[in-house]
């Protein structure tokens, strides 16, 4: 089993945002000493968010790091040209080859927000029903199927991310693409069906031949399970309905492992609950060592 992090670069109380950032840089390079395969950022546009450009810092975390894969889960597409993402993360696969991974995310933001990012002049209504229009064409600028493809070379692995409805994942086994379900939003459900869709109508590309997923989770390690529930409940982090995976070291492991046999993933990516930087990178540091990370470097995919 391989396991992959997940940071959604929350300001904690009393975190300025120039520490929160600093924070997540420093994490991913203690991360990637610890054997963790990926690390993902979230984009997102709330107060509590320190970052709300999460292309910009993957790139400085892929740049301070040497051997993980970096990457966005995912980019909100309802809020940028499809061309622009394309640019983007073909410049950052250019500079860090066989790294980079671009997550795809169907959600949007505050109705203010979208208004004040949208880039034409369609209604919010018309943006949310053109999502998959806007998938298809930003697989084909990156696959140069589109007369507007470009230079330089290097297209990341496409990552189509849902939490829900099976929707995303048959959007993703017809496209060719990666997917990662999301056991870590409020609107989460545990569904291994959906899994089972997304591989069953997979439909092979010369880059991606055969299906890939990954499953992300929500929780907390600590060196006990009462210490764990109490620094979970301190972060006063929303979970949804599914339960996250909380405990320690022993208990922490059995229920990811749980998770994988049940989904049929070999990769699952973990967003921690921690309250503050200390628990945060003492939870990953545990996580490592019951698992046998081992420091190793992380697998190719």
């Amino acid at each position: 089993m391989r396991l992959g992090i997940l940071d959604f670069c929350s300001l904690r109380q009393g975190a300025t945002p120039r520490a929160a950032l600093y924070e997540s840089v420093e994490l991913a390079q203690h991360a990637e000493a610890l054997g963790f395969s990926r690390y993902w950022l979230a984009e997102h546009h709330e107060p509590s968010a320190a970052h709300h450009a999460p292309d910009m810092l993957a790139a400085l975390i892929a740049g301070s790091t040497e051997r993980m894969r970096v990457g966005v889960a995912g980019i909100l597409l309802k809020l940028h040209s499809p061309m622009r993402v394309a640019k983007a993360f073909r410049l950052m696969e250019t500079f860090f080859p066989g790294r980079i991974d671009l997550g795809v995310g169907g959600g949007g933001a505050a109705p203010s927000v979208m208004e004040a990012m949208r880039c034409d002049t369609r209604s919010l209504a018309e943006v949310n029903e053109e999502y998959p229009r806007r998938v298809a064409q930003l697989l084909e600028l990156l696959r140069g199927e589109s007369p507007f493809a470009f230079q330089p070379p290097g297209v990341p692995p496409v990552w189509l991310l849902g939490a829900a409805r099976p929707f995303t994942a048959r959007m993703a086994a017809l496209h060719g693409t990666c997917y990662g379900h999301s056991l870590a939003h409020v609107s989460s459900r545990d569904d291994p069906s959906v899994l089972d869709i997304y591989r069953s109508e997979f439909r092979p590309r010369p880059e991606q031949p055969q299906p890939q997923a990954v499953l992300a989770v929500t929780g907390l390690c600590a060196p006990t399970e009462t210490e764990a529930r109490r620094r979970a409940a301190a972060s006063g982090t929303k979970t949804g309905d599914v339960a996250p995976v909380i405990g320690d070291p022993r208990q922490c492991r059995e229920q990811l492992e749980a998770l994988a046999h049940r989904y049929g993933t070999q990769e699952l990516v973990f967003l921690d609950q921690a309250p503050d930087a200390a628990t945060r990178r003492e939870c990953y540091e545990l996580l490592s060592e019951s698992i046998g990370l081992n420091a190793s470097p992380a697998e190719d995919d």
